[in-house]
């Protein structure tokens, strides 16, 4: 070898040797044997049940919106109405309940009373609906056809809702 491939094969090993730890490439992980007990299964997400515990809590102050049971159906229901649910949820009631029916309610900030929302939570049917009053145009959405009973709080609001927009026509 010449002095200049010398030179070259020294920096190229140097190089390689820079890259890596210097140690041998690690053998696989040996597969696990047939008799080692299995992982456990992830625990299912809780059920609408679960928020039976928030009741009296703020939405906001439990992420009520924003974590999962909840999180993931309101997208799926509301899609790009999501962020208006957010928005008309700017302040807010707490979560309350009526037998099995949870609600809350809640208005757009400075919108004057014209942007509101509702969320009813069936706990024992698995169901939700969201009610939605945005610039005085009234909205429903349900994951299935189903009714769910209003609670008093909420024939209140939706009637309040009704006399708004025939006040605007």
């Amino acid at each position: 070898m010449t002095r200049k491939s010398r030179w070259i094969f020294a920096v190229l090993a140097l190089g390689a040797f820079a890259c890596g730890d210097g140690a041998p490439p690690a053998a696989p992980p040996a597969a696990a044997s047939a008799s080692a007990p299995a992982a456990e299964a992830p625990a299912p997400p809780a059920g609408l049940a679960s928020l039976r515990a928030q009741v009296g809590k703020y939405p906001s102050d439990v992420h009520l919106f924003d974590t999962d049971p909840l999180q993931s159906r309101l997208l799926a229901l509301l899609g790009t109405r999501y962020t208006t649910f957010l928005a008309n949820f700017g302040t807010q009631g707490p979560l309350s309940a009526d037998g099995d029916v949870l609600y809350a309610i809640g208005n757009k900030p400075h919108a004057g009373g014209d942007s509101q929302a509702i969320l009813l939570i069936d706990v024992s049917r698995d169901l939700i609906h969201v009610r939605l009053l945005d610039e005085l145009e009234m909205a429903e959405y349900r994951e299935r056809d189903e009714e769910i009973p209003l609670p008093p709080d909420v024939e209140t609001t939706i009637s309040n809702w009704e006399e708004l927009a025939r006040d605007a026509e």
